[in-house]
């Protein structure tokens, strides 16, 4: 059965049923060193058949959407677990502290407008993505980014697509902004930037794409949201491991704030007798550190306002996040921040039984907004059974 999603042609199967059904929208918020999470979450979409229509990407899930969309198959998603799990993938995302102090020395020096050097992750962007346009991928791919002069979300369907990643990825600070042609965003029918501005980090503003995505969904469409981060904004009152209690904060999970007891997770079930989720506190000393973790708070809290009303919107699915499979056992120990590439591979184990796990619960019948969401993303494809198991030997590279 898997041979037969491997050797499909998933963008023809998809457009002959999404007229007829409505189509299956993902959306891939970002999340740092946490992209192997949903890495892993992705190849158990991809091995049960679930295969987008179309998908929104900002920051590490623009990086994952993107090289998922040049060939959405099995394969490619296996590849893009192993890259996450590349350590030359993870000194690029979260370099070692030397490199930041020598960064620190050279912008001092030569006035640079961040600490890190981009041109490496654009190499690599180059070498794993073989597409020069963004309107030349598979999957239709529509990356977020946060326009400087503009003080606005922007969301880009055509232009470089290399200067969209690294826009989208550019941490302030850490990266440097990137000029981006103006009206890029023009095919999004919304407010475009009529001159070249500059854009950086989308998680700034709007970290995880579901508005957007909304704005553009049919009646009878389906949205998959993938939020990997620490202090996810997707969250459910209730539902969701990384909830807040009810009159804290009106916002997103903040680091260091413990969400509500909860006793299904996501979707996911039974919770961990005592564990009530506290989003990590990112660690460490210094300026990098300083600036990263009010970054950190202030993001979470804006980017619950951009999305607190479409979380409820009966067409979105939200797969469970790092908090909820840490709940339920299936992760063992939390990451110290968005930047901790140390479990890596428990992350990418843990987004991929998680996202299986609520794939079983939807197919049995135990949410119906879960089951009619899977049964419309998998109606169109002879999906694999959803109690596939697997185990990986590849050592880490």
């Amino acid at each position: 059965m898997r041979d037969a999603v491997r050797g499909a042609n998933p963008i023809e199967l998809s457009d002959r049923h999404a007229t007829m059904h409505g189509r299956t929208i993902l959306v891939l918020g970002g999340g740092g060193a946490l992209g192997a999470y949903q890495a892993g979450g992705l190849l158990a979409l991809l091995e049960a058949g679930v295969v987008p229509d179309a998908m929104f990407g900002c920051s590490a899930g623009a990086l994952n959407a993107a090289f998922l969309a040049t060939t959405p198959t099995v394969d490619r998603a296996e590849q893009l677990r192993d890259w996450w799990l590349d350590p030359r993938t993870q000194h690029l995302l979260a370099p070692a502290g030397w490199s930041r102090v020598r960064g620190v020395a050279r912008s001092i020096t030569a006035g640079a407008r961040s600490l890190l050097d981009p041109v490496p992750l654009r190499r690599i962007i180059e070498q794993q993505i073989p597409a020069h346009d963004l309107s030349e991928l598979r999957i239709p791919l529509t990356i977020t980014t946060t326009c400087l002069d503009c003080s606005a979300p922007r969301h880009h369907r055509h232009g470089p697509i290399a200067d969209a990643l690294l826009a989208s990825s550019a941490l302030p600070g850490l990266f440097p902004p990137v000029r981006l042609p103006a009206g890029t965003d023009a095919a999004m029918h919304a407010p475009c930037c009529t001159d070249a501005h500059l854009h950086v980090d989308g998680g700034v503003l709007c970290g995880v794409p579901l508005t957007a995505a909304l704005a553009t969904a049919g009646p009878h469409d389906r949205i998959i949201v993938m939020d990997c981060g620490l202090a996810p904004v997707t969250w459910t009152h209730g539902r969701c491991a990384a909830a807040l209690s009810p009159g804290l904060i009106p916002g997103a999970a903040v680091p260091g704030e413990p969400g509500s007891q909860v006793s299904v997770a996501c979707g996911l079930a039974p919770v961990v007798a005592g564990r009530r989720y506290v989003a990590p506190v990112e660690q460490g000393r210094g300026l990098v550190e300083v600036v990263l973790r009010a970054f950190t708070v202030a993001r979470s809290v804006a980017n619950r306002v951009e999305i607190a009303n479409s979380v409820s919107d009966p067409r979105v699915l939200v797969l469970p996040h790092v908090a909820d499979a840490w709940a339920t056992g299936l992760l063992k120990d939390l990451p110290r921040g968005p930047r901790d590439f140390r479990s890596a591979r428990a992350l990418a184990d843990a987004g991929h039984a998680a996202t299986l796990q609520r794939l079983r619960a939807g197919a049995a019948g135990h949410s119906s907004i879960a089951h009619s969401s899977i049964e419309h993303c998998t109606r169109h494809l002879d999906p694999v059974p959803l109690d596939v198991s697997r185990r990986r030997s590849q050592p880490d590279r």
